[in-house]
């Protein structure tokens, strides 16, 4: 029974991660069309640096150990491949490392784009990657086991 529900929360975790992956890139792709709006949005959940901390931080605890567990059950590398492109794009996007700046004010608007599209390309990449590992799971042999056993009960 306990692998059972394991079976069921792993799912769970994929559909989870999948749509706030695909919520955080909606977010991002919509933050450029903000930025002439930031001086009215000062101080909102919309441009507050902590809010995109907290988003990323629970992002990645389900992304990590999610597509890592799906790599481990399938073995297909692009699980695990998304999870790296997506990191990837977090750690290289402009001013990743650099909390305690003000949208707006680090080297110009050009730099605060490509930090939205990185982000944006990361979300882009673990929504992806759950998707992929969901898709492995419809067609995975043990996968269809462990739901056939769980929908008899």
């Amino acid at each position: 029974m306990y692998s059972l529900m394991k079976a069921t929360v792993w799912k769970s975790f994929d559909r989870i991660g999948m749509t706030l992956s695909m919520a955080c890139a909606i977010h991002c792709l919509a933050m450029p069309a903000l930025l002439p709006l930031i001086p009215l949005l000062a101080g909102s959940f919309w441009v507050d640096e902590t809010t995109e901390l907290v988003i990323v931080i629970i992002t990645l605890l389900i992304a990590a150990p999610t597509l890592l567990r799906g790599y481990l059950k399938h073995r297909k590398l692009r699980v695990p491949a998304m999870l790296a492109l997506g990191l990837l794009f977090l750690a290289f996007r402009p001013g990743a490392f650099h909390y305690g700046h003000a949208h707006g004010h680090w080297h110009g608007h050009q730099e605060e784009l490509l930090h939205f599209v990185f982000a944006a390309l990361a979300g882009f990449s673990l929504a992806i990657g759950h998707w992929v590992n969901l898709k492995l799971c419809k067609s995975c042999p043990s996968c269809k086991e462990e739901d056939s056993i769980r929908h008899c009960d």
